[in-house]
Parts: structure tokens; C-alpha cells; sequence
């Protein structure tokens, strides 16, 4: 099997499902990524996150939550509703109130306990780290209450220490993204990304490096438009903008999205190694460097699109939006006009989960990418 395949076989089969099922430590459900996998770890869980993008299983939510809902939070809900699926297997699930739609959503799951995480307005504000530090900190005591083993300072250091080593090997994969060298596709990486969501952290981190040291000897792929995506985050299945876009020649080199390259990109970087700093740092690691636009604060987003633009030769940026998430909407002018001064063209795109829109994007591409290439040449 190929390394992509590896990828490929955790998000398509159920054989990552099948072993949580056989785990003897408890499995932990996390929405976003706000929950620190390495808190997680250290307390005994497993972290899995059941953020989804299932348009199945986002109509089957339909049956007990409101239609008009942003089908992330729709998904999510069908699939924690099956009890033969992901649910069953779960000691609880943890999800931050980002959204109004999350803040409602611990009401209607069912047969697993919810534990919320509450998250200060702006990022910025007078103690609003102190606040997300004690919110890890009844995060890890709660986890602790169901396994039974309490995050101390090596388990917390160990911990710390795998959640790196595979923020550097999908460093690694970023690297071979960049003009002159890019091998492999935004399809592919998305893969990689979603089998994150469920693989066992060191097995995953294996197969990245493997995959990385494999890239490196390969050819580049064809020249073409380089992309960048940002905006709401397109969780597998759902990742048909991307392979509308490069089944057209172009690629996705770039993105800024919390499902995929923000989930992965920073590592945690404690000032010491006690239990205090560790604890601080794994909570910081989640909060600040966070685009995620339930914030106040836009200046980050902005400066790692930018940054993207740079660092990956960005010649478009898609800015991706759900319809009825409108946390993402409120920073499309944000984003086009931030780019403006580094003549980068935007095409803003809303859908949903549905296929009904398939071929009016593709044909809104098409006329994007005619513009970019006319640009770049």
C-alpha cells in the first residue's frame, strides 16, 4: 500500500471504528479544535474528533434539529445519533461554544455525556488566557474522572511531546507544497488531515513521516494556477471544491482552515517543562494562534492568509463559506481586501453538503482560473 493509501484507508473504511471499539481506554469525542489532544492524552483518553462531513447523515439530523442549521454542526449530530457508529464507543464528548449552533447541540445529543468548553470573546481581552487555561484545567479533571488517571507532569510532557512530533512531520508534508516543489495535491492533503480526526496519534505520525520521506523522491506535479483555500472548513467527505479545482488543472497548494492545515500547523512550545507550564502551553496552543473567526480579533486570519500568499506563491484564494454559517461570511470583505494590496484575485463560493450546485461552481471556477492564468501570464 501506497502511504497515501494508508490515508485513504482510515477515512473510507470502518477499520478505525472497529478498533476503538476494542480500545481499553476510553475514547473522547472533541468538536473543533479547541480541546487540547495533548490534555486528552495525558488524563488516559483517546481524543477523537467527530466534527463530520457526511450529507447523509447531516439529513437524518434534520429529523430532530432544525433544517436551517450549518450542515457541520447538522453532520455531526446525524452521526452521533447512530448508535452503532462513532456514539456508542464514546466516554464523552467535548464541545466548545463557538457557535450558537454548538451551544444548542449538548441538548440533543443523546446516550453520551456532553461536557462544554466556554470560550472568552476576543482572544485579546483582559484575561481571556486565564479563562481558557481553567477551562483545559476542568477539561483535564473531568477526563481524569473517567479514567481514573490524572495528567501529571511526565504524562503531560509525553503527551506534549508526540502531539509535536506530528505537528513537524505535517510540517514536513507543508514544505512540499511550495513553488518549484510541490508534490503533492489539496486532495490528498485533505486525506491526511481527516485521518487525524480518528487515527492513534503515533500510527498516524509513522505513516506521515513515511509519506513525507516517499514525496520528497517523487516528481512535482504538472505546473498549473496555484490556489489557496480559506474560509469554513470542508471536513471529508466534502471536500468537492477541492477536486473540482485541480480536476481542472489547477492546485490547492495552500489553505487556512480548521479542517485541515490550522488543525496541524502549530506546535505547543512550553516555557519549562512543570506541570503548570505544560498545562498553560497545551491551553495557549489551542487558543492563540486559532483563526477560527468565533473571535473578535480578525488580524490573525488575515496575517496567515497573507502569509500563505507568500510563503506558497499564491496566484487565487477561494474563500469558501456554508451556507448558514455566518461566522465565515462576516470576514469575506475582510479577506478579499486585505489581499488587494498583493493583487491576488478572490472568488468568494457558498454551498453546503448537498451536490445540487456542482456545476454552477465548476462553472464559476472556469472563470476564475481563466482570470488567473491570464494574470499570471
Amino acid at each position: 500500500m501506497s502511504a497515501v493509501g494508508y490515508f485513504n484507508e482510515i477515512v473510507t473504511t470502518d477499520r478505525r471504528v472497529r478498533e476503538l471499539g476494542e480500545q481499553d481506554r476510553p475514547i473522547v469525542g472533541t468538536m473543533c479544535n479547541f480541546p487540547p489532544d495533548a490534555v486528552i492524552l495525558a488524563a488516559g483518553a483517546v481524543p477523537v474528533r467527530v466534527d463530520a462531513g457526511d450529507f447523509a447523515a447531516a439529513g437524518r439530523a434534520e429529523e430532530f434539529i432544525p433544517r436551517d442549521v450549518c450542515p457541520v454542526c447538522k453532520s455531526a449530530a446525524g452521526l452521533l445519533a447512530e448508535r452503532e457508529g462513532i456514539r456508542g464507543k464514546l466516554a464523552l464528548l467535548v464541545i466548545p461554544a463557538v457557535c450558537d449552533a454548538k451551544r444548542k447541540l449538548p441538548s440533543v445529543v443523546n446516550g453520551v455525556p456532553v461536557h462544554v468548553m466556554q470560550l472568552p470573546v476576543s482572544k485579546r481581552a483582559p484575561g481571556a488566557e486565564h479563562l481558557w487555561l481553567s477551562e483545559v484545567e476542568r477539561l483535564a479533571e473531568r477526563v481524569s474522572e473517567i479514567t481514573r488517571t490524572k495528567a501529571d507532569r511526565p504524562s503531560l510532557r509525553a503527551a506534549v511531546e508526540r502531539v509535536n512530533r506530528r505537528q513537524r512531520a505535517f510540517r514536513g508534508l507543508l514544505a512540499l507544497r511550495r513553488p518549484g516543489e510541490t508534490k503533492i495535491s489539496g486532495m490528498d492533503t485533505s486525506v491526511v488531515v481527516a485521518a487525524s480526526f480518528l487515527d492513534d496519534i503515533d500510527r498516524f505520525t509513522d505513516q506521515l513521516e513515511r509519506l513525507v520521506a516517499e514525496l520528497r523522491n517523487a516528481p512535482a506535479l504538472p505546473d498549473g494556477p496555484r490556489l489557496m483555500v480559506t474560509g469554513a472548513p470542508m471536513i471529508y467527505p466534502n471536500v468537492r471544491l477541492l477536486g473540482l479545482v485541480e480536476s481542472m488543472g489547477a492546485h490547492v497548494v495552500a489553505d487556512s482552515t480548521c479542517s485541515c492545515t490550522d488543525r496541524l500547523y502549530n506546535p505547543i512550545v512550553p516555557q519549562e517543562w512543570n506541570l503548570r507550564e505544560l498545562m498553560r502551553a497545551s491551553a495557549e496552543n489551542t487558543l492563540l494562534p486559532t483563526t477560527c473567526p468565533c473571535f473578535t480579533d480578525i488580524d490573525d486570519r488575515l496575517n496567515r492568509v497573507l502569509h500563505f500568499v507568500e510563503e506558497f506563491g499564491v496566484q487565487g484564494v477561494i474563500y469558501h463559506n456554508l451556507r448558514l454559517c455566518t461566522l465565515f461570511q462576516f470576514e469575506t470583505n475582510a479577506v478579499r481586501e486585505a489581499l488587494q494590496g498583493s493583487h491576488v484575485p478572490v472568488l468568494e463560493l457558498q454551498t453546503d453538503y448537498s451536490a445540487e450546485d456542482t456545476e454552477q461552481i465548476r462553472t464559476r471556477l472556469q472563470a476564475f482560473l481563466e482570470m488567473v492564468v491570464s494574470r499570471r501570464d
